[in-house]
């Protein structure tokens, strides 16, 4: 679902949106969508301080015989973003409508009406906000992309079950190849974590201003290769100090912030959560799943008892790990993140 809005210009050719579209900053791109046979499919993407969401995409295509009744041109520009992009998304795809209308004339229609736009509202965000906001968001899309493709068990319970002998009927069970998937399938919880972390810690030493004193006088030793990479905007600075740390592990982990943000993520964490049929510490349960997938990686050890709502549990304290610790991050810095 998005916003969809189309100029039919007056006076236009396809050479004189292509290079309105590129003075704008809009780059050539491929498109899902079939469009007829000589369209130029454009994206725009604003990646300075997060300010974009999902961007914005332009496509100048030939008009059909209706279509070109309304401005008796050739060409038209179609012009949409998600309702999921950000108040600069939205504000840029007003912008190239209204200028675009501006320099060749014609009509706008679209999910608005007639010669409207879409409505804009009061943006509070920070960099901080959409920053955090982006990789949340990113986030739960892949913890439920992992639940819908997760399978469900091979071997029917029901037709295992043996009141007189527990004991067969869990050996069984323990014989379904979908737990080998589930074990597999258990590094991808920690990656998700500490794709999280990282990226939060890299987000806000970026604009925190403890942070941002403590890089005044920071040193470190790098490759000259990566100073390269970050004179040409390859990599960030803040990026090179993450390397320092790892964030799979949650003592170096805590290190991090605590150098740099004075954030205490142990803290944060050490609170008691309902976890699937139990309640217990996030804290010590994302240790406890960080341990497990070391074993899988490392020692290829197999759990055969690790069964499909086990699974969904691990995500589960990855998830509301990361809702206590954004939580935390909206009263600290007085911003609100935005959820799905």
């Amino acid at each position: 679902m998005g916003r969809d809005l189309k100029l039919y210009p007056q006076r236009a050719t396809k050479d004189d949106l292509k290079f309105y579209l590129e003075g704008l900053g809009f780059y050539p791109c491929k498109h899902l969508w079939s469009w007829p046979k000589g369209t130029l499919n454009y994206a725009w993407f604003d990646s300075e301080d997060f300010k974009s969401i999902d961007g914005v995409s332009a496509d100048i295509y030939p008009t059909s015989a209706k279509e070109s009744k309304i401005s008796k041109n050739k060409w038209a520009l179609h012009v949409r973003n998600r309702y999921s992009g950000s108040w600069y998304d939205v504000k840029m795809l007003n912008d190239v409508l209204r200028g675009a209308r501006k320099l060749f004339g014609g009509t706008i229609r679209g999910d608005y009406g007639v010669n409207r736009y879409a409505p804009l509202w009061e943006d509070k965000s920070t960099p901080i906000s959409r920053g955090i906001s982006g990789i949340y968001q990113h986030i739960h899309h892949q913890i439920s992309a992992v639940k819908y493709a997760l399978p469900n068990a091979s071997i029917n319970p029901e037709t295992v079950a043996d009141k007189k002998n527990n004991y067969i009927t869990d050996y069984i069970k323990s014989m379904d190849p979908s737990r080998v998937i589930y074990n597999g399938l258990v590094p991808f919880v920690v990656s998700m974590f500490e794709y999280f972390f990282s990226e939060a810690f890299q987000i806000l030493i970026t604009y925190d201003r403890k942070a941002i004193d403590k890089k005044n006088s920071h040193k470190q030793k790098v490759e000259f290769s990566t100073l390269i990479g970050v004179g040409n905007k390859e990599r960030s600075v803040e990026s090179v100090i993450a390397e320092n740390y790892t964030f799979q592990n949650l003592n170096k982990l805590n290190k991090a912030y605590k150098d740099w943000l004075d954030i205490d993520v142990r803290k944060i964490l050490y609170k008691k959560r309902k976890i699937g049929n139990s309640i217990t510490f996030l804290e010590n349960r994302i240790s406890e799943i960080i341990q497990y997938r070391h074993g899988v990686v490392h020692h290829f050890a197999i759990d055969q008892s690790l069964t499909k709502d086990l699974y969904l549990g691990m995500l589960q304290a990855v998830e509301k790990s990361i809702e206590e610790f954004v939580c935390f991050i909206e009263k600290k810095y007085k911003i609100k993140i935005e959820r799905i």
